[in-house]
């Protein structure tokens, strides 16, 4: 038998975890028909030796939702070897809308996500109001990669309270509705709900998002209705950025798997490991690459939780420069930033981790590349103020790097088996950070170059882990039958390269876009999509549904 494709005498990683093995994988179809041993001739042949064949990794944390109405190759991730993406995380989601609501939601993705408004508003066609209706205007587009959603509690609180999504908690009758979308939208193939209560998390007008005004009891009763289906997860960022019991009480009602992001004190790991105890699924999510973001004091959304900062967001571009220069202003800044306020910070005042990246003025390139600590003694200044006063000289241009985390931090978590692997944000945050690149990250670094983890365990992270997890079926390993999602890459250079700004999107705004080194191929539904860093053209991608197989 002559099969459509075969990859010849790899190293096979087939997902499970378990040892690596050396043959061949052929693919009919969309589907792999064999899986190891010598495999018959191919109609296309790729010789693997001295490659990996794996499972195409699976993104379990992306916000493309945006993004792939534009770009249907849902670039980078299809570079790392992603081949499977789930959309729709912190509630975030563009469906259900209605028309009245498109630019509510636009805005709020502009600030809470740091998307484009312009690519937003020149890029989404809208071809949809009801959730069922975004994923079959997905499926007829079809992507060059697998997509899967969530159903997002902002966008639920939009389409039922519209204005007063962010001035109020739902009425029954109201919570009611948003029980009948959510239904709805699991009947149509959603992967399960999402939501946030994080402090963080602020929309276009400067007040908090929509989900945040919702009650728990809100929140845990849109999370139960999937107890009424046989597939679904939730994803939640936590309330207070630590308080775990929300999705403890979630993964009850619902009898599903919880994944969370935030910090987990003493007194939450114990409610935890009681959880667990009986039998509730919880699983914190998580990050192998160090969290650097980028950014200037105009876009300052990680700034967004301080208290302070509320003057800022609610104020016109040109009230800028006198509220920077307020020595008020400045000291309100000094105590949210240090912890005095009792308010959670992303941002500490480690003057030695923030460095300067870029100016706009060329009198002021010299700067470029030094922390605000050297930059504060060589003006003699407070590193604070010399903080606020480079941009002002800079006409708000100056962009900072600063890094929030390191390697060191996330050892624990990245090796645990109770943490999900992900949280990239692909499709968010486009000129603060790029973490799309951290399966080539995880490989180059964690396995190669540190030898912390296996390349069996690694693979298993990034493949079965997530689909079975948000219950994605036949993807994930390298199974006769299953979907042929696979990728090919050589282990001895995998990596991620530093991310570079590119000015592509919608409207001519730029992002930041990491490429990677070592991925040879990147097999989506049996289609090479990917080949040596190149999209082929191909756009085999499928909508993947919670409760098929699709």
């Amino acid at each position: 038998m002559t099969h459509d494709l075969v990859i010849r005498g790899g190293t096979i990683v087939d997902g499970s975890g378990l040892d690596s093995f050396t043959g061949d994988v052929a693919i009919d179809g969309d589907r792999l028909a064999q899986v190891g041993g010598r495999a018959g001739a191919g109609r296309r042949e790729i010789d693997a030796s001295g490659l990996v064949i794996a499972p195409g990794f699976i993104d379990p944390h992306t916000h493309y939702d945006a993004q792939i109405w534009w770009d249907e190759a849902l670039t980078p991730s299809c570079y790392h070897g992603i081949t499977t993406v789930v959309m729709g995380n912190c509630g975030f989601t563009i469906a259900p809308c209605k028309p009245d609501d498109r630019r509510r939601i636009a805005k709020m993705l502009e600030r809470v996500e740091g998307m484009s408004l312009a690519a937003l508003e020149q890029g989404i066609d809208w071809q949809w109001e009801s959730f069922p209706e975004f994923l079959d205007a997905i499926e007829k587009r079809r992507p060059a990669l697998n997509a899967g959603s969530l159903i997002g509690h902002s966008a639920l609180r939009y389409y039922v309270l519209s204005a007063e999504a962010t001035e109020r908690e739902a009425t029954s009758d109201e919570l009611d509705q948003m029980r009948a979308l959510t239904r709805e939208a699991m009947a149509a193939g959603a992967l399960g709900f999402s939501t946030s209560q994080a402090p963080t998390h602020f929309g276009g007008d400067g007040k908090p998002v929509p989900s945040r005004f919702a009650s728990d009891e809100e929140v845990l009763a849109l999370a139960a209705v999937m107890a009424e289906f046989e597939h679904g997860a939730m994803e939640i960022v936590v309330k207070n950025l630590s308080d775990v019991s929300v999705s403890i009480e979630a993964a009850r009602r619902s009898g599903k798997p919880v994944t969370f992001l935030g910090v987990v004190t003493k007194e939450g790991a114990e409610d935890l490991a009681k959880a667990r105890a009986n039998g509730l699924s919880l699983v914190p999510q998580t990050t192998c690459r160090p969290t650097l973001m980028d950014f200037t004091l105009e876009g300052g959304v990680i700034f967004d939780q301080l208290s302070c900062w509320g003057e800022v967001m609610q104020a016109s571009r040109d009230e800028y420069p006198r509220i920077f220069r307020d020595p008020a202003f400045r000291e309100r800044f000094r105590r949210d930033i240090s912890g005095d306020s009792g308010q959670y910070t992303v941002f500490r005042p480690a003057w030695d981790d923030i460095k300067v990246i870029m100016t706009g003025s060329e009198g002021l390139r010299d700067q470029i590349g030094k922390s605000m600590t050297e930059i504060a003694a060589a003006r003699g200044a407070d590193p604070l103020d010399a903080f606020f006063d480079l941009p002002l000289e800079d006409d708000l241009a100056t962009e900072f790097s600063y890094c929030v985390s390191t390697d060191t931090d996330k050892t624990a978590s990245v090796l645990g088996d109770e943490h999900l692997l992900g949280l990239s944000d692909a499709g968010a945050h486009l000129t603060l950070l790029s973490d799309a690149a951290y399966t080539t990250y995880l490989l180059g670094r964690w396995v190669r170059e540190r030898g912390e983890l296996s390349i069996e365990r690694a693979v298993s992270k990034m493949t079965k882990d997530p689909a079975e997890f948000w219950g994605i079926r036949e993807r994930g390993m390298l199974t006769e039958g299953w979907h042929a999602d696979v990728v090919l890459f050589d282990p001895t250079r995998v990596d991620a390269r530093e991310a570079e700004i590119v000015f592509d999107l919608p409207g001519g705004d730029g992002r930041l876009v990491p490429e990677a080194e070592g991925i040879e191929a990147v097999i989506v539904n049996g289609a090479v999509t990917v080949e040596r860093g190149s999209l082929t053209g191909e756009r085999a991608g499928q909508v993947v549904r919670g409760g098929t197989a699709a």
